[in-house]
C-alpha cells in the first residue's frame, strides 16, 4: 500500500503520522522504543544472580573444639557466607564490623561443645547487619543451617555414647522433619520477586513520558486536520493507541521470550492470558498518556513532572511494601494508576500461572480505567482539534 495515498483522516493515515512523529524524534524514540528494553536489560543484569552470596563475615571461636570448628567450616564453605576474618576476641570483630570490613559477626563462646554433649542448651551469638535485608537474610540463613546441622550431629554422637544405636539416635535427633517446596520462586531470588512488578511500572512511566514528548512536538509542528468532529477525535485516539500498543507489544514479546529466559525469571502464564492482560494494560496507559499529553506545552515539562513520580508509583503499586498494609486512602489513591492493578494481575498470571478468571477483579479495574482515560483522551483531542481552526 502506498502510504502517500492514504487519507490523513483515516485510522491508517493518523497511525502513519504518529509513527513519523515518533521515529523522526530521537528523544521520543529513545523513551518509547528503546527505554523499555534498556531498563529491563540493566535491571535483569543487576538482579540476575537472584540471591546475595559470599557475604564477608567475622567468626570469633572461643571454644576451639571439634564442634565449633565444624560450624566455622560450614560458614566458610558458604555459599551465602565467606569467613573473611577470624579475630581472637569480640572487640576486634566489632572493630571490623564498624569499619565495614565484614557484614556480620558469629561469636562462639567457650564451653559450646561441653554444653552440647551434656544435653544443655548451647548458645551462639550473631551480630547481623539489619540495614540491608538481603545481606541479613543470607547470613542468618547460612548460620542457622550450619549451627542446627552441627547441633544435630553432636546430639547423635551424645546419644550413641550413651548406648543408643545409631539408627535410633538419628531418628531421635531429627524428631521433626522438614520438607519444603517453594512455589513460584524456587530460588527465593530477589530478581524473580521484583522484576515482574518493575516491568509493569517501566511500561507505564516510559509510555506516559514518551507520549507527552510526542504531544508537545505535535503541537509545535501544528499538523493540520481537515475534519474537526467527535468522530475525528475518536479515530485519532484509537489510531494513536494502536500505534503505542504495537510498539510496546513488540518490546514486551522480546523481553518475555528472550531476555527473561536468559536470566531465568519466572514466566509461567499462558501466552494468551498474558497477551490479553498486557494489551488491556497498555491500552489503559496509552489512553492516560494521550490525555495527559495535552497538558504540556514545553518539551522538558513532562520529564520534570513525571520522572519524580516513578518512585511513588512504584511504592503505590505494592512493589517495595505490600499495599495491604497501606492506609485505606493511600491504597485508593494508588488504584487510579493502571500500574497498581496490572502489577497484582501480572504477578499472579505471569509468575504464579493464574488464569484471567482468577484476576477478574484487577481485569475489571483495568477495563474501567481504560474506558475512563479513553473518554478523557477523546475530549482532550476534540478540544485540541478545535484550537487548530
Amino acid at each position: 500500500m502506498n502510504l502517500k495515498s492514504v487519507d490523513k483522516d483515516s485510522v491508517l493515515g493518523i497511525m502513519h503520522n504518529e509513527l513519523r512523529l515518533v521515529f523522526t524524534d530521537g528523544g521520543a524514540m529513545l523513551i518509547i522504543v528503546f527505554a523499555m528494553l534498556i531498563y529491563t536489560t540493566i535491571y535483569s543484569f543487576a538482579y540476575g544472580r537472584e540471591v546475595v552470596e559470599c557475604v564477608d563475615i567475622a567468626v570469633v571461636d572461643n571454644d576451639n573444639t571439634t564442634t565449633s570448628r565444624r560450624i566455622v567450616s560450614g560458614l566458610r564453605s558458604g555459599p551465602n557466607t565467606r569467613v573473611a576474618y577470624e579475630p581472637f576476641d569480640i572487640n576486634s570483630a566489632k572493630d571490623l564490623y564498624i569499619r565495614r570490613k565484614v557484614h556480620a559477626i558469629v561469636y562462639i563462646p567457650n564451653g559450646l561443645e561441653q554444653d552440647v554433649l551434656a544435653g544443655v542448651q548451647a548458645n551462639i551469638a550473631l551480630m547481623l547487619d539489619g540495614s540491608h535485608l538481603l545481606v541479613y537474610r543470607a547470613v542468618l540463613e547460612q548460620a542457622t543451617k550450619d549451627i542446627l546441622t552441627q547441633g544435630a550431629t553432636a546430639e547423635v554422637m551424645r546419644l550413641v555414647a550413651n548406648g543408643v544405636d545409631e539408627a535410633s539416635a538419628l531418628s531421635m535427633a531429627s524428631a521433626v522433619s522438614y520438607d519444603g517446596h517453594i512455589l513460584y520462586n524456587p530460588s527465593l531470588g530477589y530478581g524473580s520477586f521484583v522484576m515482574p512488578s518493575v516491568l509493569v511500572v517501566i511500561i507505564q512511566q516510559t509510555l506516559i513520558i514518551g507520549l507527552a514528548m510526542v504531544g508537545t512536538r505535535r503541537q509545535r509542528i501544528g499538523l493540520s486536520d481537515r475534519e474537526v468532529s467527535l468522530r475525528r477525535a475518536i479515530k485519532g485516539v484509537i489510531a494513536k493507541m494502536l500505534v503505542y500498543m504495537s510498539i510496546y507489544g513488540i518490546n514486551l514479546t522480546i523481553i518475555l521470550s528472550t531476555i527473561w529466559p536468559i536470566f531465568g525469571f519466572p514466566n509461567a502464564g499462558e501466552p494468551l492470558d498474558v497477551v490479553v492482560l498486557m494489551a488491556l494494560y497498555i491500552a489503559a496507559v496509552s489512553a492516560l498518556g494521550l490525555a495527559l499529553s495535552h497538558l504540556f506545552k514545553r518539551r522538558e515539562a513532562p520529564l520534570m513532572l513525571l520522572l519524580w513520580s516513578s518512585v511513588p508509583i512504584l511504592l503505590l503499586a505494592g512493589v517495595s511494601y505490600p499495599h495491604e498494609a497501606f492506609p485505606e486512602w493511600l491504597y485508593l489513591l494508588g488504584r487510579i494508576f493502571p500500574s497498581s492493578s496490572a502489577v497484582d494481575a501480572f504477578v499472579m498470571v505471569g509468575t504464579a500461572g493464574a488464569s484471567l478468571s482468577d484476576v477478574c477483579g484487577d481485569i475489571a479495574e483495568l477495563a474501567l480505567l481504560a474506558t475512563i482515560y479513553t473518554i478523557c483522551a477523546v475530549v482532550a483531542e476534540k478540544h485540541s482539534l478545535m484550537r487548530k481552526i
